[in-house]
């Protein structure tokens, strides 16, 4: 998808200033060298006209900002006090003028978690007498840093939309302009996140390892949906969905343990992990929780 936006910018341009396909393009690409003056003034004032405006835009953002600056450091007042283990909190501006505004969102959260920034502190201090949710590593992924562990309440995102439109229509309703829900939830989910070591044509990758709860009805892995190129796979005893997208850019392997009934997921965004190394990751993982 981001290519073929790419492509169509690029036709886009050429179109925009004249320039064809065939001998006449080739012409215009072999001059393109020694511009003319005209071609150059064109370029200065475009690149003023371009400066201008976002400087404008800036101007009026900032000007909306200091209009709105009570409520939203209200707002965030509200999200930075103190959290309690298991706390879900929400925070809704209750306001018509700032909502129709491009100020901010009328609604933000904040969640209770626990970082940890090296792998064995995480699990000296949480995975290791933590046997409901196991999730080790016997090794690193390979060209892969560990860059933190973060253990956080966990809802489904259906939940998640749910509780959303909850807080809005309560927030309306409650004649405050700024409205504070608070939610306590006992169920946990684990993230490791593990940054590319090197860079890759520019770009380094990342890899994240989930462990959520299933719910009691589950069949699959709820956040990680079956695509239509998805496939079942066996590991270590254990069905397995791969999926692929945009080009092998975006990738995952998700399963279920039904007997603990906990959902396993592997992620990997512009990294460079073949399908078989996903799948090698999913069997140690498999191994060490079972």
């Amino acid at each position: 998808m981001h290519y073929k936006k790419m492509l169509i910018a690029m036709a886009g341009s050429a179109l925009l200033f004249g320039l064809g396909y065939g001998p006449a393009g080739e012409a215009a690409a072999e001059n393109s060298s020694a511009p003319s003056a005209a071609q150059l003034s064109i370029k200065v004032e475009f690149k003023t006209i371009a400066q201008t405006s976002e400087a404008s835009a800036k101007a009026k953002a900032e000007q909306k900002m200091k209009k709105f600056k009570n409520l939203i450091d209200l707002q965030q007042k509200a999200l930075s006090e103190t959290l309690k283990p298991g706390e879900i909190r929400y925070v809704y501006i209750n306001d018509k003028e700032y909502q129709a505004s491009s100020a901010g969102s009328s609604i933000s959260g904040a969640t209770y978690s626990i970082r940890y920034n090296t792998y064995n502190e995480y699990v000296e201090k949480y995975a290791a007498g933590n046997t409901s949710m196991p999730l080790q590593l016997q090794q690193a992924p390979e060209g892969y840093s560990f860059s933190m562990a973060n253990i956080a309440p966990y809802m489904t995102q259906k939940e998640q939309d749910k509780i959303y439109q909850q807080v809005i229509a309560e927030g309306k309703a409650s004649g405050q302009k700024i409205y504070v829900k608070k939610l306590q939830e006992k169920r946990t989910a684990v993230h490791l996140i593990y940054k590319m070591a090197t860079e890759k044509n520019g770009i380094t990758g990342v890899l994240g390892i989930v462990t959520e709860p299933a719910g009691p009805n589950d069949k699959t892995v709820e956040s990680e949906p079956v695509m239509a190129q998805s496939e079942k796979l066996e590991v270590g005893g254990q069905e397995v969905i791969y999926t692929p997208i945009d080009n092998m850019e975006y990738k995952s392997v998700a399963w279920m343990n039904p007997q603990t009934r906990v959902n396993y997921i592997i992620r990997e965004t512009r990294g460079h992990l073949t399908k078989e190394a996903m799948l090698a990751l999913a069997g140690q993982i498999i191994e060490a929780s079972t």
